[in-house]
């Protein structure tokens, strides 16, 4: 199964389970239970692999479980019906990056190599704060090695930023940006608030075709050719088994030529149909995530101050923060 950005740990996680049937089966051994401390030591270890064992599981059940819910999708038939789906599909991601993170920390790996997609939606009062934001943002990730690009800014017509997106990849970005999703207070005046909406997403690459799920047919060609038209069997037909997708080349009168050029629409074919796949995912889930209102993050325009109630060393600091205050700001909520 394709698992996205989750695919390589999910991988070295099911290698380092290998050994967790062997270890129990070593508990049963009698020479085994009579020597109480290497009994003990073999018990520690096979308690660890059942521990990764559990949230390897917990890990493929919420991806398996979005997959589930985005089905569901299809099938909704009102707007509320949609809203319970997006806020599932939302909480599952939230819940598939900690436990990404406990198994990386369980293998000993220091970072998740991840692609992430964030948008921010901003109103006119708010904006000039949503901004300065997303500098710190950007400067943070970039400190760490984080690749930034696909980079936009939406004007609105009073000429105030009203929208930002960009794409992270790199270590652990989905976990540095998960912490600031939702929709946040921005007091502008005393009786005047507005939003700043922040939404993050996982942005998978497109998976390469794998090509065991080709079906490649020789046959007859009946276009141009000239004498080798019908003699010789020059047409191709590639068809993606998975999906069913197919295309034929017969215009060349080699067959290698049109197996190239069939090799190349089918999979022109399967990534156009992942990327409308992809947006429609991407959409569902910002959505889902600009809904979150009422989050521990606020900011008073007025004072130029930020608070956020899930850490007190930031229940009131003046913004915009150092880029140093900030990455400590992450790194705590990151350890929540």
């Amino acid at each position: 199964m394709y698992y996205g950005i989750y695919g390589d740990i999910i991988a070295a996680t099911e290698n380092a389970l290998v050994s967790l049937e062997e270890t129990r089966e070593l508990l049963e051994y009698p020479e085994v239970q009579a020597d109480k401390a290497y009994y003990l030591s073999i018990l520690s270890k096979y308690n660890d692999l059942k521990l990764l064992n559990d949230k390897l599981d917990g890990l493929k059940s919420a991806l398996d479980e979005e997959k589930a819910y985005e089905d569901m999708l299809l099938e909704a038939s009102s707007d509320g019906e949609r809203d319970v789906i997006y806020q599932e599909i939302s909480s599952l991601k939230i819940l598939q990056t900690k436990l990404a993170h406990c198994l990386a920390d369980m293998l000993g790996c220091k970072n998740i190599h991840e692609r992430a997609y964030c948008r921010m939606k901003l109103k006119e009062h708010s904006s000039k704060i949503g901004v300065a934001l997303f500098e710190l943002i950007k400067d943070d990730l970039s400190l760490r090695g984080a690749k930034i690009a696909e980079e936009y800014r939406g004007i609105a017509k009073g000429g105030y930023t009203q929208e930002i997106s960009f794409v992270a990849e790199g270590a652990d970005v989905m976990a540095r940006l998960i912490p600031l999703v939702g929709a946040h207070k921005v007091y502008v005046a005393p009786s005047k608030s507005e939003e700043i909406c922040i939404a993050v997403t996982p942005a998978a690459s497109m998976p390469k075709v794998d090509e065991r799920d080709l079906k490649i047919d020789v046959f007859h060609s009946s276009g141009a050719g000239g004498q080798h038209v019908n003699k010789v069997e020059t047409a191709i037909r590639v068809t993606h088994l998975p999906t069913g997708i197919s295309v034929v080349c017969q215009d060349e009168r080699s067959q290698l030529k049109n197996k190239k050029r069939a090799l190349e629409n089918i999979e022109k074919k399967l990534r156009e149909r992942s990327e409308q796949s992809e947006k429609r995912r991407i959409e569902a889930d910002i959505y889902a995530q600009h809904s979150q209102r009422n989050t521990a993050i606020s900011f008073d325009g007025a004072s130029n101050t930020m608070s956020d109630t899930r850490l007190k060393a930031f229940s009131k600091v003046a913004f915009p923060l150092t880029i140093q205050q900030f990455t400590q700001y992450i790194n705590g909520l990151m350890a929540l």
